[in-house]
């Protein structure tokens, strides 16, 4: 999704707008109460373990594309640019 966007200024803008987007939210459901119950009774119920693992897990899959791809991708010739052994 993010590897759409090719200007990087773009991407980088995209990229805070969604971190800033998930805090807010995260601060909105602090706000509303969602976790003023203890961390054991809302693992109590029923399928939360199930829920909790998946929708994190989900969490981690994004976040490693958003953030991990743009670092660590090289252009197709990364490796050719600093070639200088042209006779061997």
């Amino acid at each position: 999704m993010i590897d759409l966007i090719v200007d990087k200024k773009k991407r980088y803008k995209v990229m805070l707008a969604s971190f800033v987007i998930a805090a807010m939210c995260l601060a909105l459901s602090f706000a509303c109460g969602v976790y003023n119950e203890p961390a054991h009774e809302i693992l109590e119920k029923p399928f939360a373990i199930f829920a909790f693992g998946f929708i994190g897990c989900w969490i981690l899959i994004i976040m490693a594309k958003i953030i991990m791809t743009p670092l660590l991708q090289r252009d197709e010739e990364y490796y050719q640019k600093g070639d200088d052994d042209q006779d061997v």
